[in-house]
């Protein structure tokens, strides 16, 4: 087996999506609108067994209760090819959100259903056991949106260390602290540990500080939080 597709069979590459908005834009030299555009926000990624979409609040949270001729059409896909979504479940003190597939009215039920299978396939699954320091692990996701897309929208891979464990913030949410490089658009990244590639410890909440400057260290939510929201999603 080649490098190259070990690394396009890690987990975290298959189940990781780019989160944006598709939506007419306005050319003032026109004077008209210009065909709908796509505009990356930040990253997704799909969890197994709960068939849902992973994110942050802060990442989606702009666009709730946001007319679609306004905030435009929600999407998350990869490979050029990208789905409609919606906004099921969010919660703003752990900085999780819960996305949904729509069903095209025009798309018939069965194949739609097929879609979603085809889908979750290639999600993660919750881990069930804390990291520890000096666990190394790996995130994907789609930093500084379409700055960074190639012609297939593949993710971008970066990995890191856990500098510190059992952090939590003034709102009681756990955390862990991970030492790798981070810019904008990484947001809602899953964390997997390199020693277990399919199972979700954590997902990419927020970078240090100002104060911090160019420090490469950021937050990233707990599992313990997504899985709390995934069942209240399917409860």
């Amino acid at each position: 087996m080649t490098q190259e597709s070990i690394s396009t069979n890690l987990p975290i590459l298959k189940a990781v999506r780019a989160f944006g908005i598709i939506k007419p834009k306005f050319d003032p030299q026109l004077q008209g609108f210009i065909p709908p555009q796509l505009e990356i926000m930040g990253t997704a990624f799909l969890l197994k067994d709960f068939n849902i979409i992973v994110t942050c609040a802060h990442v989606i949270g702009q666009f709730i209760n946001l007319p679609i001729e306004l905030g435009g059409m929600l999407v998350i896909g990869k490979e050029t090819n990208y789905q409609p979504i919606s906004i099921d479940n969010i919660d703003f003190v752990h900085d999780l959100a819960v996305l949904r597939f729509i069903r095209n009215t025009q798309m018939p039920v069965d194949m739609f259903n097929k879609m979603i299978k085809d889908q979750f396939d290639d999600g993660l699954l919750l881990s069930e056991n804390d990291p520890v320091v000096s666990n190394s692990i790996m995130y994907a996701g789609y930093p500084l949106g379409n700055i960074l897309l190639n012609d297939k929208h593949d993710p971008s891979y970066s990995e890191g260390v856990i500098s510190v464990c059992d952090r939590k913030n003034e709102f009681g949410r756990k955390e862990f602290q991970i030492s790798g490089s981070i810019v904008g658009g990484y947001s809602g990244s899953p964390i997997t540990l390199k020693s277990d590639p399919q199972k979700v410890v954590g997902i990419v909440s927020n970078s240090p500080s100002k104060e911090a400057g160019d420090a490469g260290i950021f937050m990233a939510v707990s599992y313990k939080h997504i899985k709390a929201l995934a069942e209240l999603s399917n409860s």
